[in-house]
């Protein structure tokens, strides 16, 4: 599995976009919840809405979609990457994973590394997490967890989803 071994990442089974607010602070809040095969939860907070909404799509491609008064009837960069991921398998071959592999402390972010094979080399990106598992769910590839990740997200637990009402 290259540099990560198998014994220190944990598979993503399931992956299930939350949007929370706070209704006196009238904000708005994307979380993404990854279901991981240990049956604990890693959970991504404030990442954007376009890219829960995205996720949202592809787990229930025939739900009711809600107007986006901010898009004008326009489509993002996500709706025409869902639209056209069927086509693009040249792509689709050559993502083998993602993984998401570290915590920036100076900056209170984790990071995702995509590992993509070209022509016999394989490469691994640096990417925004939401972004990345995005794109591994579009092509159905795997999605992984460090333990050390993992044991941060438990330390820092930044957000109490009891703070937050969740949208129906």
């Amino acid at each position: 599995m290259g540099e990560e071994s198998e014994g220190r990442l944990l598979r993503v089974v399931g992956v299930e976009p939350v949007l929370m607010s706070d209704l006196e602070e009238f904000i708005e809040i994307a979380a993404l919840h990854c279901y991981l095969e240990n049956d604990e939860v890693f959970t991504l907070y404030n990442i954007p809405l376009e890219i829960a909404k995205a996720i949202e799509r592809l787990n229930n491609p025939a739900g009711e979609e809600l107007p986006n008064p901010v898009s004008n009837g326009r489509e993002s960069i996500y709706d025409v990457l869902l639209l056209l991921a069927p086509k693009l398998r040249e792509i689709k071959n050559s993502i083998k994973r993602v993984v998401i592999d570290s915590y920036d402390v100076s900056r209170g972010v984790y990071n995702a590394s995509i590992h993509i094979k070209i022509n016999g080399v394989t490469l691994k990106k640096k990417m925004i997490p939401s972004h990345a598992i995005f794109v591994s769910l579009i092509f159905n590839k795997p999605i992984y967890v460090t333990k050390e990740v993992l044991e941060i997200s438990k330390a820092l637990n930044p957000l109490n989803d009891d703070d937050f009402l969740e949208e129906e």
